[in-house]
């Protein structure tokens, strides 16, 4: 014959809430580990390039970080979408330094959907204009 105290309701109170807690702690910490990828958007500003069919991001070429061999003169602005009818493609370099990116945590992205927390600076205005 076993005997088993039953909980008082303030036991079962805390033990609901170090549950909780634990779980909490745990999605934040799976969260922050967890990167959602967003692309530039369709009506984002691009500078491109007719005649090699190339798009550059704003900040790149107006930051001077382009090769001086790059005739920045003869770059015309356009939206994404835009370059993409055209079969342009966004420039390799600016393909690998993330321009066309950004990252968000999955925690991050929960949190601003149940408002807890603010949202992150985007990358891009509504309006297709670049944040640098």
């Amino acid at each position: 014959m076993s005997f088993q105290r039953e909980r008082t309701p303030i036991e079962r109170f805390y033990y609901t809430l170090a549950l909780i807690v634990g779980i909490l702690f745990l999605f934040s910490l799976i969260g922050n580990s967890i990167d959602i990828t967003l692309k530039v958007p369709a009506n984002g500003v691009v500078y491109g390039d007719f005649q090699n069919n190339i798009y550059y991001a704003p900040p790149y070429i107006d930051n001077n970080r382009y090769p001086s061999t790059l005739d920045v003169k003869s770059l015309k602005a356009e939206t994404v979408a835009e370059a993409q009818q055209r079969n342009h493609k966004p420039d390799p370099v600016c393909v690998e330094q993330d321009y066309f990116k950004e990252y968000n945590s999955l925690t991050n992205i929960i949190g601003v959907r149940l408002g807890l927390a603010k949202p992150k600076p985007s990358r891009w205005n509504p309006d297709g204009s670049w944040n640098w």
